[in-house]
């Protein structure tokens, strides 16, 4: 294995649990490096959902170390024109579709390059139209774990497919901020960004309000509320979450990803 590469491949996907798709997507790493170690960020990506897998890439590939491969199979363009991609950025391996998987992973410095991956030797063969997950990333980043210049895989490409997401957008008295997704507990996960309007937040009064409950302040964690009630903070990702104490906000709030919230100033 090369001395710039960790070893380490993470998958993120849509597949869900049921079937044998993610079986055979480890297989197909395994049989190029037996050895080498596969780690499960989610397979729970919603259907199609780019936008979330792109934020769930970049929340969770800082935390692995330097010449970690980095798998991403959320797809819907598989078997079309779309170009698969190997993108070295930060000290990482970037796999995937260029379907702006990988658009919300902050761009380094010179060394952040991106290649296409045409290069059919690496691939498992004969590849399936409909699953390049198995046939083609695998088994690519199968290789990069173990070394491979991305460059044997293709051609430099430049610009690659990049997002709009939903901001939030100022109106009279606030702003409008967008539900994003779910996670698995219920809480809300919204498009505003701690960064830009944590201060916001943080100092002004607001109130944020539904049928019967309403929030008009931010807390820590999650716990600081009582038992039931809605609340607000900001979550280990850095964007804003509508939740309950002890309680699913999905259910309890009658709230969906794609509604709006509006946070009126006081």
């Amino acid at each position: 294995m090369s001395g710039n590469r960790s070893g380490i491949v993470t998958v993120t996907t849509d597949f869900g649990w049921a079937g044998e798709y993610v079986g055979a997507l480890k297989g197909a790493i395994l049989r190029v490096n037996p050895d080498c170690r596969i780690i499960d960020v989610t397979h729970q990506v919603e259907p199609q959902n780019i936008l979330q897998a792109a934020f769930i890439l970049r929340n969770a590939y800082p935390y692995y170390p330097p010449g970690t491969v980095h798998l991403a199979v959320v797809d819907p363009g598989v078997g079309t024109r779309r170009k698969a991609v190997v993108v070295k950025r930060k000290g990482h391996f970037l796999v995937g579709p260029d379907n702006g998987v990988f658009s919300e992973i902050p761009e380094g410095k010179k060394e952040d390059l991106a290649y296409e991956i045409k290069e059919g030797k690496y691939f498992h063969s004969p590849v399936s139209d409909t699953f390049h997950g198995r046939d083609i990333f695998a088994p690519v980043a199968g290789h990069l774990s173990l070394g491979l210049d991305p460059a044997r895989l293709g051609p430099r490409v430049r610009g690659l497919t990049s997002l709009e997401y939903p901001r939030p957008r100022r109106v009279k008295g606030g702003l409008r901020t967008r539900i994003l997704w779910a996670d698995s507990f219920g809480n809300l996960i919204t498009n505003l960004d701690r960064r830009e309007y944590g201060r916001d937040m943080e100092t002004r009064s607001f109130r944020i309000e539904g049928k019967g409950w309403n929030i008009d302040r931010i807390y820590r964690t999650y716990g600081e509320g009582r038992p039931g009630q809605a609340m607000a903070l900001f979550g280990s990702g850095g964007f804003l979450e509508i939740c309950v104490n002890r309680g699913n906000a999905r259910k309890r709030l009658a709230l969906e990803p794609g509604d709006d919230l509006i946070i009126l100033w006081r």
